[in-house]
């Protein structure tokens, strides 16, 4: 499969003409628009799935023969609001020293067009070689709750998937899990009293801040595929609301944690209820687990999209991918189901993400472009039984 320089031309175009167009976490319906109409100029047929009022996943569907594997394709169009330090205009994207620049080059706009590019080329050599289905998906939301991807998943049939999120580390890597995340909130209960006589009553701030240095002690660990996971306190809340000076009686902080996959909340609400027997706390705790939820996954490196993905990389690189694991989270948690569904997480190289003069890679378009086409075809063609 060839990529030339006019298909090259014609993504950069494309990428920056999507920058341009605003579509902030729960403002994308402008960005919703262009891909719509990006879509039906490449050939496709776009579907608008409504989320919520205003806010659209856009898919297309690609059927192919009669039987065989549904491969889906996704990424995000929200992007985060941009920063206060940008140099220039995030909205008016521009090229230096081969990275483009602007708000979502890399998380994501760019992945969301080379991969509907890629499935473009795809069907221009493969389409009447293959059996099965191709949806391809450009969702909401993936910056706040992942609504558009619960939505998704909720509509529709899949037996893999390929996430086009960017990957941060060693280029020659593909992600087959990440964590997690659970944000629990914690409730100390003391007793009120004077607080001239502090020994009378029990001080729920302290209380609190017992257990809070107990959860970062011993919630800290490295593991041997995630790293380093460090559960950080967000918000804590107590004491009067009008100064008064009464022992706090009540206090309330929130953590978040990265888990692993097969930690449940039931794991959560025990070890907090332990740590606070631990802590020696005198008061009561209580625990409850609050939105969003995401629960981590590691697909088996014997599935199918794997080594479809390691058969196109070798083809391409001359050398085997390695396998990641990440400390983080994408809609990938929201679309693995747990781990039900086999996915891959594999993107295009640049930085500064969620950041001032955020860029894309130029050069690493073309050969992302060939590990999806190839991917795509190796996944479809394979023999094996689902």
């Amino acid at each position: 499969m060839k990529i030339c320089k006019a298909d090259l031309e014609e993504i950069e175009k494309k990428i920056m003409e999507f920058i341009s167009v605003k579509s902030i976490v729960g403002e994308e319906f402008e960005g919703a628009k262009y891909l719509a109409e990006l879509m039906k100029e490449w050939g496709f047929k776009p579907e608008l799935q409504k989320v919520e009022e205003n806010r659209y996943n856009v898919i297309c569907r690609v059927r192919l023969g009669d039987e065989g594997r549904r491969l889906l394709l996704n990424g995000h169009m929200d992007t985060v609001p941009p920063s206060m330090d940008w140099s220039l205009d995030p909205f008016k994207p521009f090229i230096k020293d081969d990275r483009l620049y602007g708000l979502g080059a890399i998380d994501m706009k760019s992945g969301l067009i080379v991969l509907l590019y890629s499935l473009k080329k795809f069907l221009e050599e493969n389409k009447e070689t293959v059996n099965g289905e191709i949806i391809y998906s450009a969702v909401v939301d993936e910056e706040g709750y992942s609504k558009g991807a619960k939505k998704l998943i909720s509509e529709l049939n899949y037996d893999a998937a390929i996430i086009g999120e960017p990957y941060d580390g060693i280029h020659n890597s593909v992600v087959i899990g990440e964590t997690g995340k659970i944000l629990l909130s914690i409730e100390c209960i003391g007793k009120a009293a004077h607080a001239f006589r502090p020994w009378i009553g029990v001080n729920a701030i302290e209380e609190a801040s017992k257990l809070i240095l107990k959860i970062i002690e011993e919630g800290a660990s490295e593991d041997e595929k995630f790293g380093r996971l460090q559960p950080t306190t967000l918000k804590i809340e107590g004491g009067y609301k009008i100064y008064n000076v009464t022992l706090p009686e009540r206090c309330i902080f929130e953590v978040n944690i990265l888990t692993k996959p097969e930690q449940t909340d039931e794991y959560f609400i025990n070890w907090i209820n332990e740590l606070a027997k631990k802590a020696g706390l005198k008061g009561e705790v209580s625990v409850k687990i609050k939105e969003p939820r995401y629960y981590g996954y590691i697909t088996n490196e014997d599935s199918m999209i794997v080594k479809a993905f390691k058969r196109a990389f070798e083809e391409e690189y001359g050398i085997k991918p390695r396998i990641g694991f990440k400390a983080t989270i994408t809609d990938g948690n929201i679309i693995a189901m747990k781990g039900v569904k086999p996915l891959i997480v594999y993107g295009l190289r640049g930085g500064n993400a969620h950041m001032a003069n955020e860029y894309l890679e130029l050069n690493s378009i073309e050969k992302t472009c060939k590990v999806y086409i190839k991917t795509i075809s190796n996944y479809l063609k394979s023999e094996q039984e689902r």
